[in-house]
């Protein structure tokens, strides 16, 4: 039997906390608390359609990942945007075009938190994002597909189970191939947007 986009949902937020528990960032544990508390009581309200809705489902259709089949299961509360919503204004839309991604957790988001941000990531196949940094300490944890991340001056191929931690200020990127990326994301430390700098002048791409 099939469960209802509403325990996916629940299922989503259950599977993001065990996710954010192991992923070794002194925020994890707190993330993962806040997360598990959320489960089942958020009530997840129908998402506004968006130009890249198919694109998700394309890079979640044959994921095995638990997260990411629950994922795809209530992608119907999924609110998917150009940058999640909150680096609009820093993001270029040239630059944004190569994925899509959503806040399920932060100020205003379906789970409340002040200091914490956190949502799930999807990048186009045959993509590139720019060099960037920001001052929160970020996390991104893959669920589905493959990325090559670059960190300073290395690049390095990950894969479902991945984690990838920038501390705060440094220089990443990130790529794709044949394959699209999923993945969780956290900022947290200081999550303000507006310390996001993007430079693609740096790129050797």
């Amino acid at each position: 039997m099939t469960a209802s986009p509403e325990k996916c949902f629940e299922a989503l937020l259950l599977e993001m906390a065990s996710l954010f528990e192991g992923d070794g960032c002194e925020a994890g544990g707190e993330t993962a608390d806040v997360l598990r508390r959320a489960a089942g009581k958020v009530i997840a309200v129908p998402a506004t359609p968006y130009k890249y809705d198919h694109f998700v489902v394309s890079a979640l259709k044959n994921a095995n990942h638990p997260c990411a089949a629950a994922a795809r299961g209530c992608q119907k509360f999924l609110q998917w945007d150009a940058t999640g919503g909150f680096l609009d204004e820093q993001v270029p839309t040239d630059v944004s075009d190569a994925f899509t991604s959503n806040s399920l957790m932060g100020p205003g988001c379906l789970v409340e938190h002040s200091t914490l941000r956190a949502g799930l990531f999807v990048q186009r196949p045959n993509t590139y994002y720019p060099l960037h940094n920001h001052e929160a300490v970020e996390t991104y944890v893959m669920i589905e597909g493959v990325g090559y991340w670059t960190q300073g001056d290395k690049t390095t191929r990950h894969g479902v189970g991945g984690v990838i931690h920038h501390p705060s200020e440094m220089l990443h990127a990130f790529k794709t191939l044949e394959h699209p990326l999923v993945a969780l994301w956290r900022w947290s430390g200081n999550t303000d947007p507006d310390t996001y700098r993007l430079y693609p002048e740096l790129d050797l791409e």
